[in-house]
């Protein structure tokens, strides 16, 4: 009787937490306020682009802004991002993670300049990242 009210206890405990990192997965950026879907930078607007759009016709420092998702992590901060046309590497530096962390195959949105140097593959080095939940 005794174990089945600890085992009884240690599921409602469970059930708790898990709520509440759920709650918090669901709202990592409850603290900002909405983006707009261009955002105001020194010569313009973040653009919204897709990766195929970006690799066919961007220039260096293009300010763009990618919707899809973190795969993997190739070395140090750079991670291989995906939308549905194609995929790009994406330099992320560690004040530009979330307080979440980064939460490979969820929907987020990378805000960041385009990067293009002779003999290297393009990439984006981000300036801010939101989960899209």
């Amino acid at each position: 009787m005794k174990s089945t009210w600890i085992l009884s206890g240690l599921m409602v405990l469970a059930t708790i937490l898990s709520a509440e990192l759920r709650a918090e997965n669901f709202f990592p950026f409850s603290h900002d306020k909405v983006a707009h879907s261009t955002d105001l930078h020194s010569n313009g607007e973040y653009q919204k682009q897709s990766i195929d759009e970006v690799i066919a016709d961007s220039t260096d420092d293009e300010l763009v802004k990618l919707s899809g998702e973190i795969i993997k992590k190739l070395k140090c901060s750079t991670y291989l991002f995906r939308d549905k046309t194609g995929e790009i590497r994406v330099h992320i530096e560690n004040d530009s993670i979330p307080k979440k962390g980064l939460l490979f195959g969820s929907p987020v949105t990378i805000k960041g300049e385009v990067i293009k140097e002779s003999g290297k593959p393009l990439s984006v080095d981000a300036d801010k990242i939101r989960y899209m939940f």
